[in-house]
């Protein structure tokens, strides 16, 4: 059976994401590097990327990864993600549960994270 992939970017260019960093951007492309290689591996993944800068993935993503964070005990963070989302994403989840807030890890990490 597939495991579900969904992957949360925050709005690279607006004030509630922090702005453009090159450490934001990098980590962005890090995201989609990510996407990316996850699609290569044939019958392992179904992929979902929520780009939150986008009106209509900002209103269907903000409340799953909201529930996801409540999930894994970021309380704090969950209650103020549209303020925050900065340090929130990239976020990494795996059929429903986070494995990674606020970074990327590379290929090998995420298949060791999930195995």
């Amino acid at each position: 059976m597939k495991k579900k992939v969904e992957i949360f970017i925050g709005p690279i260019s607006c004030s509630c994401a922090g702005g453009i960093t090159p450490a934001r951007q990098e980590k962005v492309g890090r995201a989609f590097l990510l996407k990316r290689a996850l699609e290569k591996i044939p019958d392992r993944f179904t992929i979902r990327l929520y780009s939150l800068g986008n009106e209509t993935e900002y209103d269907e993503g903000m409340p799953i990864l909201e529930s996801y964070l409540k999930n894994s005990g970021e309380r704090e963070l969950a209650e103020h993600l549209a303020f925050s989302l900065n340090l929130a994403t990239p976020a990494i989840a795996v059929d429903g549960e986070l494995i990674s807030i606020g970074d990327v890890p590379s290929l090998e990490d995420f298949l060791s994270r999930i195995e």
